[in-house]
């Protein structure tokens, strides 16, 4: 059974800032999928919403990502085999996302 896994970032950028961050970052994001041995398979961005699929251990993983005033929220469906590393999954997305979020250090 599939498990769904919701995961809020919050930020201080307003929503044109914050979608304007993980736009350039995106580049990054594929880098360290790399390294833990996954792939952004899909990219789409709808307005403020990012349409993604990523693939990891035979199984493709598709989710979505709204960027809000003071918040990204990231939500996807966990195939059952996966669903073991959901907690482990949320740690890595919100660091992650964090980074890519904060503002540039004066």
């Amino acid at each position: 059974m599939a498990k769904p896994v919701s995961i809020t970032v919050s930020h201080d950028l307003g929503r044109e800032g914050a979608v304007a961050r993980l736009r350039e970052g995106i580049d990054r994001i594929r880098d360290r999928l790399g390294l833990v041995k996954m792939q952004l398979v899909e990219e789409r961005w709808e307005g403020d919403t990012l349409h993604f699929g990523v693939a990891a251990l035979g199984y493709t993983v598709r989710g979505r990502l709204d960027v809000e005033q003071a918040l990204v929220r990231v939500e996807m469906m966990l195939p059952w085999v996966l669903a073991v590393f959901a907690e482990k999954l949320k740690i890595g997305v919100q660091k992650q996302g964090q980074i890519l979020l904060e503002k540039p250090r004066a």
